[in-house]
């Protein structure tokens, strides 16, 4: 491979988590909890992916039952107060994205996982589907990072695609889950001057409105989730559209709750004072994989023996090409279901394992299991399995399935499908 200027060659790692989102800082966890050496690289500044950069602030899924390293991570939540108490009949446990942030990037270091921000995993090396380094885009430049094993949790299967391997985007229309911005609107408790700036929408009222969700805390800060239609995630153009459009959306939102109000209430004496780092990104590409986890599996909440993880929360599937709320799309509650290992490991692939939402499965499948209860328990896996994979000849289709369950078992983490119905029961 030629490169106008020569990369940098890095010391070597075992496993190379690219993505820090959830799925990503639960993949460097286990990975660490079998002893190997791991290198993490995160494109912001920040962990957390959509949880903390693209400003959710709520953990969907059951958050009482994920594995041993999440209760570490609520814990440290709680003696913050920073996150709600566990109660099976929310939908979301809501949290402070900052405190988040914080104990996710202590948590990693603690477990001494190397991490490198500001840091895209541009394209891997290798043949006959075994990858012996990544290419990283630093702030030093081009390196080199020679490796054992890699995990793709950048939520769109980058890695996957750069690599030739096999992936899907849409459902059988073509689009993608439509994107959200959040933002937050504080009380100054005097009237704002309301604006409009140029080139901005207006709507006439609440039923025209973009699919908004408001959450007001008693603290007079005013969490406010935006929809955004039309883009696609893998697309360099159409993703920078989106973050484009959804700051001229939002600008007409604000004008809007502060001119005309929402569901009644108008919030005059509120004004705008944090937007997330990057907008919300539902869907991108997903691997295609030894197992194709379908719609069906979901709704059946089907058992496989090669289980690695457990899916907890309903599809939620929102109308693509619509950007009012309408009914939001489809949310129907399903039982727990196993995620197999298969769903981890791209057809044509060794040693490179994803993790997430973009693991093998279809779109209506992945509404559900893509919240961030479900995406750790996808993660720890996948990080344990590319540990493993490393004394494996580098090949995770030889690692014996017996040992994956053993070491879930040890973290914690639950595959019997009889321990997730309290949060579930809620919801039928």
């Amino acid at each position: 491979m030629q490169f106008t200027c020569s990369p940098r060659l890095r010391a070597g790692c075992d496993v190379l988590i690219a993505g820090g989102g959830i799925a990503g800082v639960f993949a460097a966890l286990g990975a660490r909890q079998m002893g190997a050496k791991v290198l993490l690289v995160e494109r912001h500044s920040i962990l957390g992916g959509d949880g903390t950069a693209g400003g959710v602030c709520g953990l969907c899924g059951d958050t009482a039952r994920v594995n041993a390293t999440f209760d570490e991570l609520v814990g440290i939540l709680q003696s913050r107060g920073a996150i709600a108490p566990y109660d099976a009949s929310d939908d979301q446990r809501a949290y402070k994205v900052e405190h988040l942030a914080w104990a996710l990037q202590e948590m990693v270091i603690r477990a001494g996982v190397k991490v490198l921000y500001h840091t895209h995993a541009a394209d891997v090396v290798g043949e006959a589907g075994r990858w012996t380094h990544v290419l990283l885009s630093t702030k030093s430049g081009l390196e080199l990072q020679p490796l054992e094993a890699v995990v793709d949790a950048t939520g769109e299967a980058d890695l996957c695609a750069r690599a030739g391997l096999p992936t899907a985007k849409g459902g059988d229309d073509g689009l993608q889950l439509p994107m959200s911005l959040y933002f937050t609107l504080w009380d100054t408790g005097k009237p704002m001057l309301t604006y409009l700036p140029p080139g901005c929408p207006q709507w006439e009222g609440d039923e025209d409105l973009p699919m908004t969700t408001l959450h007001q805390h008693p603290s007079g800060r005013l969490d406010v989730k935006m929809k955004v239609i039309g883009h696609d995630a893998t697309d360099a153009d159409s993703l920078t559209g989106a973050e484009l459009e959804a700051r001229k959306q939002m600008m007409g939102l604000v004008y809007h709750l502060q001119s005309k109000g929402y569901q009644g209430i108008r919030y005059a004496e509120h004004e705008l004072a944090f937007v997330s780092r990057q907008v919300g990104i539902r869907e991108g590409r997903r691997a295609v994989g030894g197992y194709v986890l379908t719609e069906e599996d979901v709704r059946a909440g089907r058992c496989f023996e090669d289980a690695v993880a457990v899916g907890t929360y309903h599809i939620d599937y929102h109308w693509p090409d619509r950007l009012q709320r309408a009914g939001t799309g489809i949310t129907d509650m399903v039982p727990p279901y196993h995620i197999p290992l298969r769903s981890l490991v791209p057809a044509g692939s060794r040693n490179l394992l994803v993790a997430g939402r973009c693991i093998s499965a279809d779109q209506m499948a992945m509404s559900s299991y893509r919240v961030m209860a479900t995406c750790a328990q996808i993660g720890f896996a996948a990080g344990i399995t590319a540990a493993l994979a490393c004394s494996h000849g580098g090949d995770a289709g030889c690692v014996p399935y017996a040992h994956v369950h053993k070491a879930l078992a040890a973290g914690g983490q639950r595959l019997d499908l009889a321990h997730y119905g309290e949060y579930l029961s809620h919801w039928r």
